[in-house]
């Protein structure tokens, strides 16, 4: 086929087209403008959001290497306050660990108000965290010897308290009611208890059961 046949049938077979088409392609042509726009404005978009999830990536990288920077300062004291200062600043993926961190290094420094207070910051932010908040500032207010408190903590909070936490929940439920003099709490969880623990404990939870038992 000569070129002078090739361009005589593609005439034809342009000219054959469905005319609908012409309509929608004079429309395009009218708004090119817009859709230039819009296309572009998607693709800013597109943009930015990449940018911004890399940015908000790094932040969370150097808050993370900052938060070990933190934990491995051996003098107590100077970590908490570092712990404080880092908390204002942490992004809120980190401010669960933070809690927890500052928790801890109460604990260490005996310093057992501070402590209740961190766990139960932590316990409000991080839903999930609840039970060891929960066991902690329980834990905090029975080593200041604030067993009322300590038993209160307990039993307004034994909903959030799953199956594989019982044992702790349980022994600190039944030492703290046994101190603040709640015989009948103790009892019941000494009872509770002695369906879960060891059986080389056996022996001890009877005799307190027995004991208790008499002060009713």
């Amino acid at each position: 086929m000569s070129e002078s046949e090739k361009k005589g049938l593609l005439d034809r077979i342009m000219s054959e087209a469905d005319d609908s088409a012409h309509p929608i392609l004079q429309k395009i042509q009218e708004h090119i403008h817009k859709i230039v726009l819009v296309l572009g404005l998607v693709l800013f978009i597109a943009a930015a959001y990449s940018l911004y999830s890399f940015w908000q990536e790094r932040k969370i990288n150097l808050a993370n290497a900052e938060m070990e920077a933190i934990m491995v300062q051996a003098d107590p004291h100077a970590r908490m306050s570092q712990l404080e200062t880092f908390l204002n600043k942490a992004p809120d993926r980190l401010k669960g660990a933070t809690f927890l961190e500052m928790a801890r290094t109460s604990m260490d420094m005996e310093e057992y108000e501070k402590a209740a207070d961190s766990f139960g910051q932590l316990g409000k932010f991080d839903r999930d965290m609840r039970p060891v908040a929960l066991l902690g500032k329980a834990k905090a207010y029975e080593l200041m010897e604030e067993h009322g408190r300590a038993l209160r903590t307990l039993q307004e909070e034994s909903s959030a308290i799953p199956d594989e936490f019982q044992v702790q929940y349980l022994n600190l439920m039944s030492f703290n009611a046994e101190r603040a003099g709640d015989y009948a709490a103790a009892l019941d969880a000494y009872e509770r208890l002695k369906d879960t623990v060891p059986g080389t404990e056996i022996d001890f939870i009877e005799y307190k059961i027995k004991t208790l038992r008499q002060k009713l």
